[in-house]
């Protein structure tokens, strides 16, 4: 892969992990704020807790993904970014454009999805 496509996902990459900590930042905020109402019922309660846990799921997505981001660029800076981490063939581009954090190819996410399934 040429220095310039490597250079157009790192800055892809480095944009997504600025927008995902942003967004844990915000839904963390969001998080532990305290319900509005003076004296809540059990009904608001609830709802207050089960929207909390709403958040901290969305949350936990996004660090998830944050660390693939943060791996796909120890990939570049390894120079192994858009090598597929099973059958080490190249990622097609067009699966990188989409999706700049994956690790593995079309064929070899497939199989292991399928590994999954069964």
């Amino acid at each position: 892969m040429n220095k310039a496509k490597l250079d157009l996902y790192q800055r892809a990459l480095m944009t997504k992990l600025k927008d995902l900590y942003s967004a844990i930042e915000g839904k963390r905020n969001e998080g532990i704020r305290d319900f509005d109402e003076p004296e809540p019922d059990i009904y608001d309660l609830c709802v207050q807790s089960y929207s909390k846990e709403q958040i901290f799921s969305l949350c936990e997505r996004d660090r998830e993904l944050m660390l693939r981001v943060e791996e796909a660029l120890d990939r570049i800076k390894r120079s192994t970014y858009g090598i597929c981490e099973e059958c080490e063939e190249q990622i097609e581009e067009r699966r990188l454009e989409a999706l700049p954090w994956v690790k593995l190819c079309i064929t070899c996410q497939s199989r292991k999805e399928a590994e999954v399934a069964a």
